[in-house]
């Protein structure tokens, strides 16, 4: 920032609590929220800072011209305030609607000009559509938000949830579910069927939206990894696609209490990204760092925020350090005692909870005990017992290594030794 001659404002946004909107999470669920509390002092929602800033600059367009014009000007902005948009009027755009009357020559269904679309196969690249997103078309239709419906049955058994919130793309909640059939269609576990070939209809049928083309039959032998030109799974990714490819790989973490089974000399992966400052240390041997550390979250907490919140706090007032029992009782531990777990980078002190929940593991041959630390809390909080002050933040453990495709930190297995406080 020093280097360049830039100036940087920094404006104060809503935090995501103080605003309404979706989530999508891992599973691909989009899930509308209602906004819990205004946001605080000259706080903006991000739309209303973002369209504000647009439509000063769409008039400076208009009155002194400039280089392009034309997305500028002729930007589609048809929300019932312009200055303060809607989340609900962009979720709707973002899914899309007709902007002609459409008919589908297949089931002469019609959608008229204006209304929402029911899916992505409705889309047209001849103007006819628009659509934000085509992942999300689906999500808002002439029926309602299925993004904010909240329907608990699940047929199948299968924790599919078919109508809680929506899954994109198409509602659908397992990708490429055609996999689960053999060749002929037949679910290859009959206990837990996801989508089948019925030959009645003509048509994939199940439990999930298909994700294949719905009247392609068996003997047809279109592939079930539709996404990939071959049409089938992968045992290895083409040259680049990958930084540490192509074949499918185990690796120890950079930190292990073993050396690789699988090939001792090349234990973790070459490639990972290592930082390099005085605080990137990384233990060599499992002699002094005998033990494996994890870290998680509790659902009564949300990352470092709730420490703040008296009604969370309430629920889990402090840190811990969760400790096998076999483990407590080799090192005469109690639970509530205090407890200091140390890496080579830091330590961390907190009460010990003893549990069944965390048991021992034999990892080649070898008795390898576990220990998890939850990554809530940080420099302060209103708790009591060194709330205030106390400084317990639990990546100041961890080891700063990055995956080389996704770019995630090691943060979930490391090496550490733990003592009385």
């Amino acid at each position: 920032m020093k280097k360049i001659n830039t100036t940087v404002y920094r404006l104060p946004g809503a935090g995501f609590a103080e605003k309404d909107g979706t989530f999508v999470n891992s599973a691909r669920w989009l899930q509308w929220k209602n906004v819990a509390v205004p946001p605080p002092g000259m706080a903006k929602l991000d739309q209303e800072i973002l369209a504000t800033i647009f439509l000063k600059v769409r008039d400076l367009y208009k009155k002194d011209g400039g280089k392009f014009p034309d997305p500028i000007l002729n930007a589609w902005f048809p929300y019932t305030d312009p200055y303060n948009p809607s989340l609900a009027e962009v979720a709707k755009e973002i899914n899309g609607k007709a902007l002609a009357d459409l008919t589908d020559p297949k089931t002469s269904q019609t959608i008229k000009a204006g209304q929402q679309l029911p899916g992505f196969a409705w889309l047209k690249d001849d103007g006819t559509t628009l659509s934000g997103n085509w992942l999300y078309c689906g999500s808002w239709t002439e029926a309602g938000a299925m993004i904010q419906r909240r329907g608990t049955d699940d047929p199948s058994g299968l924790g599919i949830y078919p109508n809680w919130a929506w899954s994109w793309p198409a509602n659908r909640r397992v990708l490429y579910n055609r996999a689960s059939c053999d060749l002929n269609g037949k679910p290859w576990d009959p206990s837990r069927r996801q989508v089948w070939w019925d030959e009645t209809k003509q048509s994939w049928v199940g439990n999930d939206v298909p994700d294949f083309k719905a009247d392609s039959p068996p003997k047809d032998h279109m592939g079930p990894f539709i996404m990939n030109p071959e049409g089938v799974g992968r045992i290895f990714v083409p040259l680049g696609a990958m930084a540490d490819g192509p074949f499918p790989e185990h690796y120890e973490p950079i930190e292990s209490p073993i050396a690789n089974p699988l090939h001792p000399n090349q234990s973790n992966n070459p490639v990972v990204k290592r930082y390099k400052t005085d605080l990137d240390k990384y233990a060599n041997s499992a002699q002094e760092y005998n033990i494996v550390c994890t870290t998680y979250r509790l659902t009564e907490h949300y990352h470092y925020w709730t420490k703040n919140n008296p009604m969370n706090v309430q629920l889990v007032p402090e840190p811990f350090v969760e400790i096998p029992v076999e483990l407590a009782d080799r090192m005469g531990i109690r639970g509530g005692e205090r407890v200091k777990v140390s890496s080579i980078r830091s330590h961390y002190i907190a009460k010990a909870m003893v549990t069944r929940r965390i048991r021992p593991m034999k990892i080649d041959g070898k008795e390898t005990f576990q220990i998890g630390i939850p990554i809530h809390w940080g420099f302060r909080g209103i708790a009591e017992d060194e709330g205030k002050t106390a400084k317990t933040l639990t990546n100041s453990l961890t080891p700063t290594v990055i995956d080389p495709n996704a770019f995630t930190p090691e943060f979930k297995g490391f090496l550490v030794k733990l003592e009385k406080a």
